[in-house]
């Protein structure tokens, strides 16, 4: 019998009978998804000039529409070549930690990319994928560098597989779950499992009846012929005689990329570790590929909105102990290592049977060193084999736990965790607030970090906090852009918690009031959902102009690509309520007239992180606190000040907010 089939928002996707599920069960990506093409660094360019030609100066090539673009200057009379040639003078002087002090808005990018240019090889991170877009977008299209042999900057762009076509389902992304690279080895996968695994070219003598239990992905990942793994040298992939075998030179030794049928830009664009003279990261696939250790060496590491990055260090991760239980059956080793994967499996279980028996108490803290999970990741550890094995299958979920524990590798006598129960699954979550160490291990990685924020973290902060204590600062544009009005309603309080707590209908009127004062196009900054009225609250207070915390989570939930903040840009809306657009995401000009905030984004001392930090370092627990809330507050403005003619007005019900901003004024 023949079955309709849906996906999860009810729309036909194909037919399954008994026998087989035709192509359309792969989830269509809506949108354009990316093809090698696309990936202009692999294009083979002939010098756009003859050496002798070049006009560019020593520290600045910059180039848009075929048009050499002279370097911006600042208020402080430097320009964006001084800035280049004052970080690569000092880096000759053989300093390895270099910070540099620029507002948002005045082109920190390209002066990365021309510190990129006179070092050679680089990495250039940035906090999120919207970001990294634009770098795309901006540099890879455009606008270009040239390079002193007179060849453009060959500039890659590092994304997920959901950007990608699958080329063996075109209009399928590479993360669609029944691939060859990604499903999950399971039985209730079997029929696609076998099919797959008897496509697999690479198994000459093939069993007629496979145990699905015993299959890896090497098994049948093959099948699909763009499937090119990345591996540690030491660990060869004998099986795949139809790769070229590429070696490059990791963060952590040595690597082989084996490079199959070229043609699906997921795989291709790792071509870049071998190739590109920049590679773009976002900060979440950075941290990952330095903890794995397969990251490219580089010359020099430029993290963009660095204050971000180094928050981050303060790292808060969480995986299920039941799904990683039940992945772990499907990977199979030979002796010894299989005594070792017997032993994970053992105390997995053991976690698993203790809190089913005691319970699970949210909010007890626990070294995580005394946990029976603590002892698990340092086994994985401690396994080189094992990690090679679980890492092949980069869609498992063991991997995800693999990632887990190296990113807290050196970390265990600084790492806390917690337990709780999600939908019958046991989590632990882990956080550690030695960001110093994580710093230290990050210099051990590079060979020259370059650090630069609109909002850099004090002094203070940086040396006793982070563990910093030589590094130089180079100051670029440092003056605030555009101008800055503030409007009151006379309904502002102070909306700290101890103040607020019963105060909920005045300052639901309050916020209220703010939105009637504004100057549209608004951008509201939600710093929590909980900020905004419950669909109750809307009915029982009468407020027509704010939306509730339910429609915004759906709304923020449903919106994957980001069209809602497209949508703002151009004008088709115009009130913009989010909690997502702290950084990275522009609204220059008259796109945003005003911006709202809904209180003072001070961070939320009931999270974990705080919690610890509190209990570990009671010393400068509220250095870092201050630190923190005061950069994201400058971030929040600077999304509507991009340039000097820009002019925003300020709001909030807030009173904290109206005052910072007085403060700032009568500072200048």
């Amino acid at each position: 019998m023949n079955r309709l089939l849906f996906d999860e928002k009810g729309r036909f996707v194909g037919i399954k009978n008994n026998n087989s599920v035709n192509k359309e069960l792969y989830t269509r990506t809506e949108g354009n998804l990316m093809t090698s093409k696309e990936l202009t660094f692999l294009n083979k360019e002939s010098p756009l000039h003859r050496a002798s030609q070049i006009t560019d100066t020593p520290y600045w090539s910059f180039y848009s529409d075929g048009k050499k673009t002279a370097p911006l200057k600042y208020s402080n009379g430097k320009t964006q070549e001084d800035v280049v040639k004052e970080v690569i003078d000092l880096i000759h002087q053989g300093n390895k930690i270099i910070l540099i002090h620029g507002v948002c808005g005045t082109g920190k990018s390209a002066i990365a990319l021309n510190i990129a240019r006179l070092l050679g090889r680089a990495s250039i991170v940035v906090p999120f994928k919207n970001l990294q877009k634009q770098y795309e977008e901006d540099y890879t299209k455009k606008k270009y560098v040239v390079k002193p042999n007179g060849m453009k900057m060959k500039i890659a762009v590092i994304t997920g597989r959901d950007n990608h076509d699958s080329i063996i389902c075109p209009g399928v992304s590479c993360a669609d779950p029944f691939l060859p690279d990604t499903i999950l080895i399971t039985e209730k996968n079997r029929d696609k499992i076998l099919r797959y695994y008897n496509k697999n070219p690479m198994i000459q003598n093939k069993l007629s009846f496979p145990d699905i239990r015993r299959l890896k992905r090497i098994s049948i990942a093959p099948s699909n012929p763009y499937w090119s793994p990345i591996r540690p040298a030491e660990f060869e992939l004998t099986q795949l005689s139809d790769a070229k075998k590429k070696y490059y030179k990791g963060v952590a030794g040595d690597y082989i990329f084996y490079h199959r049928k070229e043609g699906c830009s997921y795989y291709d664009q790792f071509q870049a570790y071998l190739d590109a003279d920049t590679i773009i990261f976002n900060a979440a696939k950075y941290e990952i590929e330095m903890a794995i250790g397969r990251k490219p060496e580089a010359e020099v590491d430029i993290i963009d909105e660095a204050d971000s990055f180094l928050d981050n260090f303060s790292k808060d991760d969480s995986f299920s102990i039941t799904r990683f239980a039940s992945s772990l059956q499907n990977i199979s080793l030979e002796y010894p290592e299989s005594q070792e994967l017997d032993k994970i499996n053992e105390l997995i279980n053991l976690e698993l049977k203790n809190k089913t028996a005691l319970g699970v108490d949210e909010h007890q803290i626990f070294p995580v060193k005394d946990t029976i999970s603590g002892k698990v990741l340092k086994l994985l550890l401690e396994n080189k084999a094992i990690q090679a094995e679980i890492s092949l299958d980069e869609e498992h979920y063991a991997n995800k736990v693999l990632e887990t524990a190296l990113m807290f590798s050196d970390l265990f006598d600084d790492t806390y965790a917690t337990y709780s129960k999600e939908d019958k699954d046991l989590y632990i979550h882990l956080v550690t607030t030695n960001v110093a160490k994580r710093f230290v291990e990050l210099c051990e990685k590079t060979k020259t970090l370059v650090l630069m924020s609109g909002t850099l973290h004090s002094e203070d902060v940086l040396k006793n906090v982070f563990g910093i204590k030589d590094f130089v600062i180079v100051e670029a544009e440092t003056k605030m852009p555009g101008r800055i009005d503030i409007i009151e309603s006379s309904y502002e309080l102070d909306c700290s918690y101890e103040n607020i707590k019963d105060k909920r209908k005045e300052y639901l009127l309050a916020l209220s009031a703010c939105m009637e004062k504004t100057k549209r196009p608004v951008l509201i900054h939600v710093n929590a959902f909980s900020d905004l009225p419950t669909e109750q609250e809307l009915i029982d207070y009468s407020i027509t102009n704010i939306i509730s915390r339910e429609k915004l989570k759906n709304f923020q939930t449903e919106d994957k690509n980001g069209e809602i903040v497209s949508r703002f840009k151009a004008k088709l809306i115009d009130t913009l309520f989010t909690t997502k657009c702290s950084r990275g995401v522009d609204f220059p000009g008259d796109v945003c007239n005003s911006i709202v905030f809904t209180k003072y984004p001070n961070p939320n001392t009931q999270d974990i992180f705080w919690k610890i930090l509190k209990m570990t370092h009671p010393g400068y627990f509220w250095s870092i606190y201050k630190d923190k809330a005061s950069r994201e507050f400058l971030q929040r403005l600077y999304r509507a000040l991009r340039s000097n003619d820009d002019h925003v007005y300020v709001l909030s019900p807030d009173s904290r907010v109206i005052n910072a901003l007085k403060k700032m004024q009568s500072q200048g």
